[in-house]
């Protein structure tokens, strides 16, 4: 969240703004338009893939192939519902890549700049998304461009374009707002902590390669066989260079500490391999089964049964997922018990609290799970609200405290607070938190429940190569 998502926050609340004003919807429902907007750009995903795979290969059968590819991908599968930015840059990355690569190709100048301007705004929509930048830099000379002034001139603009696209929001905010340049500084420094509690390490591989595996198992598979089979062909062609952008992305990830943590990020590179692997499997397969039909079939059935094996595996993950999320459109309930301005710990359901917030049904504070969680000072942290004459509240609904990869230190400082605090229970799972020296508060949460070793069934469904 290096630049804030503005592009992601922005167009959100325009759509909220129109639908309010036109069909009255209610803050409270505001979720769900945000949700089914995101199913919307699953769809337009897929088909953009499939376009982008029909250009750069000319062929129906790649061009499906690839779509199937990215629609039974685990990650894409599990992201197509949820409100968050994954989806949505998979779609504004194909696209941008589609104009972009259409401009080189029928020599149109504005179709080139539309393309990397497009580009640099996708960057504020997710930041991975300037991992492809190398693109506009070499794309005009593989696809056939002479390296001369005009060329060079023309990939010189496109770069500032894109630079233009890419950084004014986030200068303008930054430069302009000094609540806005205040909780970016705050973001940093939380970047770091967290960044020290998962250090970058040689380690770092091997949930790297297994994340990847998770996004698309076919892909990882084909991939060196078809850059092979490609660089045989024709030396660096338009969709060899596009896989090898989407690699240089995901091998980027390699110096961030959310690779060891989440399988998520390594779909920013998807949209510009299965091109070439869908290629790859048509034409290999059409060798093998003499036609390209029987190897789009055979390619389709792959497809489905790698599907079907994965699906099984991540499907427990996918429901404590869902169940979370489910869950989030409906605490507010539990909120509305509590004062407006109360300071919550609701681990998996801090965005939830800070969504309510949002939409105006109250004031909460937050000390919230990842980069917001304040370590060993959490009981300092919460003293310092109590002296204030707010009211903290945890939440120990065991859901909400997953017992797995780097949850586990979390909660074993959460538990680590009862000792320090006296507890009232005011709902089935939350309990106000008072000073040692309240009497008579003399509930007890039972902090030591929410350890792993105390979990082990669900520690079992754990997916994570930390």
């Amino acid at each position: 969240m290096a630049l804030g998502r503005s592009l992601f926050i922005f167009y959100n609340h325009g759509l909220y703004v129109i639908a309010h004003s036109v069909f009255n919807l209610p803050p409270q429902r505001a979720y769900l338009l945000f949700k089914y907007t995101v199913v919307a750009q699953g769809v337009l995903a897929v088909i953009a893939c499939w376009k982008l795979t029909h250009d750069v290969t000319d062929s129906v059968y790649a061009a499906t192939i690839a779509a199937l590819l990215v629609t039974f991908s685990p990650v894409f599968v599990m992201y197509s519902g949820q409100v968050m930015t994954d989806v949505p840059a998979l779609l504004l990355l194909a696209v941008a890549l589609i104009i972009h690569f259409r401009g080189i190709r029928q020599h149109r100048v504005w179709l080139l700049l539309f393309g990397a301007g497009l580009l640099g705004a996708g960057v504020n929509l997710r930041e991975t998304v300037a991992f492809y930048s190398p693109w506009l830099v070499f794309a005009p000379f593989v696809c056939g461009w002479r390296v001369n002034r005009r060329g060079l001139l023309l990939v010189a603009l496109s770069c500032l374009v894109f630079l233009f696209f890419a950084s004014s929001s986030f200068a303008y905010w930054f430069l302009g707002d000094p609540n806005y340049r205040a909780a970016w500084y705050g973001w940093l420094e939380s970047m770091r902590a967290e960044s020290a509690l998962h250090p970058i390490s040689i380690r770092t591989i091997w949930p790297w390669l297994a994340f990847f595996l998770a996004t698309s198992p076919l892909v990882l598979i084909t991939l060196p066989l078809a850059a092979v089979r490609e660089w045989r062909r024709g030396k660096l062609s338009p969709i060899l260079l596009l896989a090898a952008v989407g690699l240089f992305a995901n091998l980027l990830l390699l110096l961030s500490y959310s690779t060891a943590i989440g399988f998520r990020y390594l779909s920013t590179g998807l949209p510009a391999l299965v091109p070439l692997t869908a290629n790859y499997l048509v034409q290999s397969l059409t060798t093998r089964f003499g036609t390209a039909r029987r190897a789009f079939i055979a390619s389709a059935a792959a497809i489905a049964l790698v599907a079907v094996c994965f699906g099984a595996y991540l499907w427990p993950l996918r429901s404590a997922t869902m169940k979370v999320r489910a869950a989030a459109k409906e605490y507010d309930r539990e909120l509305m018990k509590l004062p407006r301005d109360a300071v919550m710990i609701s681990g998996a359901q801090t965005v939830a609290v800070k969504y309510w917030r949002g939409v105006g049904a109250g004031d909460w504070a937050v000390i919230g799970p990842g980069a917001g969680w304040p370590g060993a000072r959490l009981g300092s942290v919460i003293d310092g609200y109590l002296k204030q004459g707010r009211h903290a509240f945890l939440d120990a609904d065991p859901r909400w405290w997953q017992p797995c990869g780097w949850h586990v230190k979390e909660i074993r400082e959460l538990a680590g607070i009862e000792s320090r605090f006296h507890f009232r229970q005011v709902a089935p799972t939350v309990f106000e938190i008072r000073p040692i020296a309240d009497s008579s508060a003399v509930d007890q949460p039972h902090l030591e429940k929410l350890l792993p070793e105390n979990r082990p069934k669900e520690v079992k469904k754990c997916f994570s190569a930390e």
